[in-house]
């Protein structure tokens, strides 16, 4: 179940990114990644493992609304979801503390997000755009670090942990 409901954010988030988001920003790397930030808010609230339908569905919707392939955005999307694992394996107890919760999604995300964005400059041709244009990259990471945080701290009802007899 939860499998098909990350799909779906997925899809949106995917389809939220390439239309309305895509007009908003002046630079396209100045835009909050909204896949790259569901798969650490969902991967670090949640579990890691529900996140890798993210990963095929929005590379195949960045992969239909550009000239580049799908893999090569799978490729730039796969950092966020290591990250995102380390940001778990970092909280090694299991009921978790909010706070490291929303630190470690917010990491996981801007690492995802500066590494996404430098994959693509870098595999479009664009290499040397990507220290001209670190201050936009630095806000893209920035923005989608918060709604990462932001994701995590919804999911933190229905985070996994432990159950007692009596809970």
């Amino acid at each position: 179940m939860s499998v098909l409901l990350v799909a779906a954010l997925a899809l949106a988030a995917a389809l939220a990114q390439v239309g309305p988001l895509s007009l908003l920003a002046r630079e396209p790397m100045a835009a909050p990644l909204l896949p790259v930030a569901l798969v650490a808010g969902w991967g670090v609230g949640r579990l890691p493992g529900e996140t890798w339908p993210v990963l095929l569905v929005a590379g195949v919707v960045f992969g239909a609304v550009s000239e580049e392939r799908v893999g090569l955005f799978v490729l730039a999307l796969a950092p966020a979801a290591v990250f995102t694992l380390a940001a778990r394996a970092a909280d090694r107890d299991p009921r978790g503390l909010l706070g490291r919760r929303l630190a470690g999604a917010a990491a996981a995300a801007a690492a995802g997000a500066l590494v996404y964005g430098s994959l693509l400059a870098i595999a479009g041709g664009h290499a040397g755009a990507v220290p001209d244009s670190a201050r936009a990259l630095a806000t893209g990471a920035a923005l989608t670090a918060l709604l990462a945080a932001a994701g995590a701290l919804v999911l933190w009802p229905w985070r996994p942990r432990p159950r007692g007899l009596f809970e």
